[in-house]
């Protein structure tokens, strides 16, 4: 779904590329159905602590195993 999405917006990028036109970030959101006020709350995130610990657990958790399967 991921995918298809971007190639979707990847493609209407391109068009208005090449017909000469800006692409509007603003346009683009309402092409996705984002809200204007969804996607500046997101942009101006503030990670909390809790989100801040977690992201450092996962950088371990993957540290450790990629140790794991490096070749000795």
């Amino acid at each position: 779904m991921t995918e298809a999405i971007y190639l979707e917006v990847s493609e209407k990028t391109e068009a208005a590329k090449k017909a000469g036109r800006r692409v509007s970030v603003f346009g683009m959101l309402k092409f996705l159905g984002v809200s204007r006020s969804g996607y500046l709350a997101w942009l101006h995130h503030v990670p909390s602590d809790t989100e801040k610990r977690r992201k450092a657990v996962k950088a371990k958790i993957q540290d450790i195993y990629d140790d794991s399967k490096a070749p000795s």
